[in-house]
C-alpha cells in the first residue's frame, strides 16, 4: 500500500451536504474514501479506461450436421 497524504479541502456547504448524502447512499464509510474512489475513477476515464468492467460472451449454434 502506498503512503497516505492528508490535505485540506475548500467545498461550499450545500456541496458537502450533497455529497454526504452521496457518501451514505453508495455505503463509503468517510469522506476520505469517497474522495480516493471518485479521483480514481476519474483519472481512469482521463486514460481512457473505464472502472466498471463490462463482459459479454458471443455464441454460436449450429448443427453440424445440416449444411446450409
Amino acid at each position: 500500500m502506498s503512503e497516505l497524504v492528508r490535505f485540506g479541502v475548500s467545498i461550499e456547504k450545500n456541496l458537502l451536504e450533497s455529497f454526504d448524502r452521496f457518501i451514505t447512499d453508495h455505503g463509503f464509510f468517510n469522506r476520505s474514501e469517497a474522495i480516493r474512489d471518485l479521483v480514481r475513477e476519474k483519472l481512469s476515464i482521463e486514460k481512457g479506461f473505464r472502472t466498471d468492467a463490462i463482459m459479454g460472451t458471443v455464441t454460436i449454434i449450429y448443427n453440424h450436421h445440416i449444411r446450409t
